[in-house]
């Protein structure tokens, strides 16, 4: 890719930036504004200059482009359209010309006005402007009943809030106490004391903290407190569902009650 301007690669005609661009583009400005004239130049040079340069139509296009941004800059755009069509500094660039001999009979035929349009002043952002003329708003008074009777009535909610959440949690506790029943086995009954040790922690039981679920298995009373909380999983050794929890008379009162809270009797 080669710009057809400055026959350098990696860049169109239409954004091209050169030097010699630069060059143009400050002596058609300054013949366009009478302003910073380049040093030895004068009106009449410059339009023989350009009823003799001998430049393509992109060339052309990417002047005016870069002219036409000098409207944005000096904020001209802000001058009402009709009075803009009426003015010859605007319509020395608008519309654009469509050859490369437009653009040269319009630098030719180009009479600067005496003076250059000014450009209206910057609207007042909204929240700046007054509501109306006259003495200023004065801020609205405090009102501490107004304010106490919002604070309560958002406590009174945010305590709504609270029972409704503590209520939830209540009932999704009680369901899930009925999940697992609690069942007393005889003191003779051994069938299910398989194990000298826990399976899961491996610390050493008895017939007094041992307990067992319907499967038979038996576990601590911690490790058991562990399994029923995750009944979706199952018995931690042949994963059978979790109905029972098994304990005897002589079960000891610790080992009794750290389960007892999670479970209902049947």
């Amino acid at each position: 890719m080669v710009c057809s301007i400055c026959r350098q690669g990696g860049h169109q005609a239409s954004n091209c930036n050169s030097e010699i661009l630069q060059q143009r583009v400050a002596r058609i400005k300054a013949y366009w504004l009478g302003e910073n004239m380049p040093e030895g130049w004068s009106d009449v040079m410059i339009k023989n200059w350009a009823a003799t340069e001998r430049i393509g139509l992109p060339f052309w296009r990417r002047i005016w482009k870069m002219l036409d941004h000098e409207i944005h800059v000096r904020g001209w755009w802000r001058i009402p359209h009709a009075e803009r069509q009426q003015n010859p500094v605007f319509t020395f660039l608008r519309p654009h010309p469509q050859s490369p001999n437009g653009f040269k009979e319009r630098i030719r035929n180009y009479v600067r006005p005496a003076q250059l349009p000014v450009a209206p002043p910057r609207p007042q952002p909204r929240h700046q402007q007054p509501r109306h003329l006259g003495a200023p708003q004065q801020p609205p008074e405090f009102n501490l009943e107004r304010e106490m009777r919002f604070l309560h009535r958002q406590i009174e909610e945010a305590m709504l809030f609270h029972r409704q959440r503590m209520n939830r949690g209540f009932q999704q506790q009680q369901a899930n106490r009925k999940k697992v029943g609690l069942v007393m086995d005889t003191t003779d009954s051994d069938d299910y004391f398989v194990d000298p040790s826990c399976p899961i922690c491996m610390e050493d039981i008895t017939p007094q903290t041992v307990l067992a679920f319907g499967c038979k298995h038996t576990l601590c009373g911690n490790c058991t407190v562990q399994a029923i909380q995750k009944t979706n999983v199952g018995c931690p050794v042949c994963r059978a569902p979790i109905e029972q929890v098994r304990f005897k008379p002589n079960t000891a009162p610790e080992t009794f009650n750290k389960v007892s809270e999670h479970l209902s009797f049947s």
